[in-house]
C-alpha cells in the first residue's frame, strides 16, 4: 500500500537535489517536490537531534536502547497517522504532497520534544539525557 508513495517519495528525494526547486511553480509536481524537499530538511534535523541524545548517552546502554525503542515506535506512529490523516486523498495526485506535508509536521514535533531533552538540564527529573 505505502511502497508506490515510497518509491515516489526516494524518487523525488534522488532528483530534487539535482534540480532547482522552484516552490513557487504551481504544478502538482512541483508542489510535490518542494513538500519532499520541507519533510527531508526536518528529518535531517532530526537526526541530527537523535544522534546527539545518542552520542551523550554513550555508555548508558539501558537509557540508549529505551530512547531507541521509543524511536522505533515513534517512526510507526508517524507513519500510521500520516497515512491516515492523508487517506481522504489517497489515490488522487495531491496525496504525495499531503503526506510529504503530515510527514513533516510529525517529524517538527518529535524534533522539538528531542531538543527539549538536550536543553534540560541536571537535577530536572523529568530529563533522561545528561547534560553535555
Amino acid at each position: 500500500m505505502r511502497s508506490p508513495v515510497l518509491a515516489f517519495c526516494l524518487t523525488l528525494s534522488a532528483v530534487a537535489p539535482a534540480l532547482a526547486l522552484d516552490c513557487a511553480d504551481e504544478t502538482q509536481v512541483a508542489q510535490d517536490m518542494c513538500a519532499d524537499a520541507s519533510y527531508q530538511k526536518a528529518d535531517a534535523a532530526l537526526n541530527r537531534s537523535y544522534k546527539e541524545i545518542l552520542r551523550r548517552l554513550k555508555g548508558d546502554s539501558a537509557t540508549t536502547k529505551l530512547l531507541i525503542d521509543a524511536q522505533k515506535a515513534w517512526i510507526a506512529y508517524r507513519d500510521a497517522e500520516c497515512a491516515f490523516s492523508s487517506s481522504a486523498n489517497k489515490g488522487g495526485t495531491i496525496y504525495p504532497m499531503v503526506f510529504s506535508i503530515c510527514l513533516e509536521g510529525v517529524t517538527k514535533d518529535r524534533t522539538a520534544k528531542l531538543d527539549a531533552y538536550l536543553k534540560c538540564g541536571d537535577g530536572d527529573t523529568g530529563c533522561p539525557v545528561p547534560a553535555p
